[in-house]
């Protein structure tokens, strides 16, 4: 939803609020260590930020599962946004009074995770009455499973997934036929060409940009590249300068405008005809029904490729973390994520709130493939969860977006080339991760 998008900031901001001071003596303790009292032994409260109709199908879901399951009855509340609830957490863990669960963020995650409070969910995934099989988890799309496993706590998981999307794009197709284009562009080389079309034959801009930097990193994906390596985080690789040399291109051909920041206003462009291409997460869909007054006109493509035979785009989502309270509040919690994502409930959740399901056998369920034939931009999403992948899940990822997002402005604007953002970026992300390392030394 549009919260994929808005979230980013406000949650950037807390994190540097509670991070700026350095690791607090809690959190010398691990992960797994202490247990925390919860704040209400009756209930298993699960801090969300769910919202109007998915708020009020999220605690249907709730009192369903309450209704077949013993031990505490989980209770849904509303905390806020993702910084809110980020504030909450860590102010409640220093009280040492935690709820069941709360929505979070990798980046939030590792924080809990780090001051003992987060469960290794490992222990619930290998119960023989409560957990996974091997069959059940590789139902799970593996990037899906793998936001989830925290590299830097040894690739344990501290959360199961919840809401998800993936980075595709919106094609207005309206537009591409006043230019003598059908069809969607499959490359990026189809792309440019496409972009150059519109502007030479209608004279409208094809894109509107958004500096999102979770957008970089798709099309860093999308061309073969990857940002993690051993090393730590690169963002000079050559697929890395291609991403950010194409932007140059884009705006330096008047191809491309930028969003305003945190604004949606490219949804409206395109429902105005105004321009061919946007980039947004799918769970935007519904938005961009509403602009263009329905489904015709307008297609979802995957994000173009540099090698369509090797496809790769951007998983987006919060998780939910489970955290270590009593074996009767965390049981609870353990057995309403399990319940959630289960097939018929992942289904069901997707299809009410345009988030994805992310089980493979969802493609079994007939009010899914119903919705598919609808409209056959509905699975598009869907298909691409299979070379889907995430960013990573890392304590200062969100200082690392903020240089991303520098990076990728200074381009279009026109205040640096393609290669000298790289290398500024690069220079800046090595910086933040030693001053990382030398806070975990302390």
């Amino acid at each position: 939803m549009r919260v994929l998008l808005a979230r980013y900031l406000s949650v950037l901001v807390a994190v540097l609020i509670v991070s700026c001071g350095g690791r607090s003596s809690d959190e010398t303790q691990g992960p797994g260590a202490g247990q925390f009292r919860p704040i209400d032994p009756s209930v298993a409260d699960f801090w969300d930020r769910q919202t109007t109709e998915n708020a009020k199908l999220l605690r249907e879901i709730a009192a369903e599962f309450n209704a077949t399951h013993e031990g505490p009855p989980v209770k849904v509340i509303q905390s806020g946004d993702y910084a809110d609830i980020y504030m909450k957490t860590v102010a409640a863990i220093k009280a040492r009074t935690l709820p069941a669960m709360a929505v979070a963020y990798g980046n939030m995650t590792v924080k809990y995770a780090n001051q003992g409070a987060a469960a290794d969910l490992g222990q619930f995934l290998a119960d023989p009455e409560m957990g996974l099989s091997e069959e059940e988890l590789d139902d799970f799309f593996p990037a899906v499973l793998e936001q989830n496993r925290y590299s830097r706590l040894d690739g344990r998981m501290f959360s199961f997934p919840y809401t998800k999307a993936v980075l595709v794009m919106y094609c207005n197709t309206d537009v591409l036929a006043g230019a003598g284009l059908s069809g969607a562009p499959k490359t990026w080389v189809e792309f440019l060409d496409q972009c150059r079309a519109v502007k030479a034959k209608t004279g409208k801009f094809a894109l509107c940009f958004d500096a999102d930097p979770s957008t970089v990193n798709g099309m860093i994906f999308s061309m073969g590249g990857e940002i993690v390596a051993e090393e730590g985080l690169r963002y000079d690789t050559p697929e890395a300068v291609a991403a950010f040399k194409l932007l140059e291109t884009l705006f330096g051909e008047k191809l491309a405008y930028q969003n305003p920041p945190r604004t949606f206003n490219d949804q409206t462009a395109f429902g105005r005809d105004e321009i061919a291409f946007a980039f947004r997460p799918s769970s935007s869909r519904p938005y961009y029904e509403i602009a263009k007054e329905g489904l015709e006109g307008w297609l979802i493509a995957p994000l173009p490729q540099s090698d369509p035979s090797r496809p790769s785009t951007v998983l987006y989502g919060a998780n939910i973390s489970i955290f270590n309270t009593t074996p009767e509040q965390m049981r609870a919690a353990w057995g309403f994520v399990k319940y959630f994502t289960s097939p018929e409930i992942n289904v069901r959740w997707a299809l009410k709130t345009g988030y994805l399901p992310y089980r493979k056998s969802a493609v079994e369920d007939a009010d899914l493939r119903a919705f598919w034939d609808e409209w056959p931009s509905n699975r598009t999403a869907y298909d691409c969860l299979a070379y889907a992948r995430p960013e990573p899940n890392i304590e200062e990822w969100q200082e690392v977006r903020r240089l991303i997002e520098n990076a990728t402005v200074s381009v279009i604007t026109g205040l640096k080339t393609a290669d000298e953002a790289v290398a500024v970026l690069q220079r800046d992300v090595d910086g933040l991760a030693r001053r990382v390392r030398a806070v975990d030394r302390k």
